[in-house]
């Protein structure tokens, strides 16, 4: 049999390595390795060989990638210690020395930040379909029923089809005007409670997010609950200000996705659940007395209305399930009003 000596064999002499034309070197070179020495030395071969096979692997694959600027990261964690305390500034500063257009590693996430008009036309105009899904965050699959909300929900079908519901039935200008009347009698329900207050403190924060909350409550879900002690028994803002906290956190698996079973034992992931529980017991709660009354006029229909008329009449392109309709709602919610009581608790004096 013809064949090729490569080197001596330092192990045993007795048994030199030979590969058979045709025969791959690798895997001649590990039988060679089991039966010529120790199951140790196996081991630690087998494991500089797979080391080497992925150095190698991403060093080419860097080469093949154009990437832009990127400052020096850290290992595992990347570029995210770069960012601090202030974001905005950090990556103010790393535009000025970097140039308009810089890619940074966020953990597990490559992410390049564009910080010029004309790069930012590119993104948001030229190329929007391309770039247009926002990532889906590990608290937003949970609050937003698995991202199915105008906000979160990848482009495609069903978002055209939530977004053309939303700019033709919810918030038309005709259905704004509409609701004109529920802002007028909040505002006069708002003066008169800061009136009420006199001589002593008044608390602006609780008072304008009552306001915020009755406008949205009224506008959405039909009614406010403000009155009769509604909004503490249904413990409004316990759940807004766990909703917020839970959206508006760091969340490790949105940097290191593969580290998503953390949340599991640091309590996140369960306190998501029990906040997406009781937002959806109240929205059941609901959805139920709008589906038990009937023959509103329609400039009286609120949101809740309005997506159970498009469910039943099956108008829609795509079918809405409830989860979809419960996401729409507290999305909407989110970015028409309900971050306003998270303003930090003041007292001013009443000088009415």
């Amino acid at each position: 049999m013809s064949g090729l000596i490569c080197g001596v064999n330092t192990v045993n002499p007795l048994n030199p390595l030979r590969i058979v034309q045709g025969e791959d070197p690798l895997m001649a070179f590990l039988q060679w390795l089991k039966e010529s020495s120790s199951p140790t030395l196996l081991f630690v071969t087998i494991f500089l060989l797979v080391a080497l096979k992925f150095l190698m692997k991403g060093k080419l694959k860097n080469r093949k990638l154009n990437l832009p600027p990127s400052p020096a990261k850290l290992p595992i964690i990347g570029n995210l210690h770069q960012l601090g305390n202030m974001p905005h500034i950090s990556l103010r500063w790393l535009a000025k020395k970097y140039g308009p257009i810089i890619f940074l590693q966020l953990g597990e996430i490559p992410t390049v930040v564009i910080s010029s008009v004309r790069l930012a036309k590119e993104v948001l105009k030229t190329h929007d379909l391309v770039l247009s899904s926002r990532p889906q965050l590990f608290s937003a699959k949970h609050l937003f029923y698995g991202c199915t909300d105008i906000a979160f929900a990848p482009y495609g079908a069903y978002w055209r089809n939530i977004r053309k519901i939303c700019i033709l039935e919810l918030l038309s200008a005709k259905r704004v005007q509409w609701y004109r009347f529920v802002r007028e009698e909040e505002v006069a329900r708002l003066i008169h409670r800061i009136a009420e207050s006199y001589p002593g403190t008044t608390n602006l924060s609780k008072m304008i997010g009552l306001y915020a909350n009755d406008v949205l409550c009224r506008v959405a879900l039909g009614r406010d609950f403000s009155g009769g002690g509604e909004y503490d028994r249904h413990g409004f803002q316990k759940m807004l200000d766990d909703y917020q906290a839970l959206l508006g956190g760091f969340s490790l698996g949105d940097y290191f996705p593969s580290m998503e079973f953390v949340h599991s034992l640091t309590g996140m992931k369960s306190k998501l659940q029990h906040t997406v529980r009781r937002f959806d017991q109240f929205f059941d709660k609901v959805i139920t007395e709008h589906q038990n009354s009937e023959g509103k006029q329609e400039e009286k229909k609120d949101l809740v209305d309005v997506l159970l008329d498009i469910q039943k009449d099956g108008s829609s392109e795509m079918p809405l399930t409830m989860d979809n309709i419960k996401a729409v709602i507290l999305v909407s919610e989110h970015f028409i009003g309900l971050v306003v009581p998270s303003i930090p608790m003041f007292q001013t004096s009443n000088y009415l």
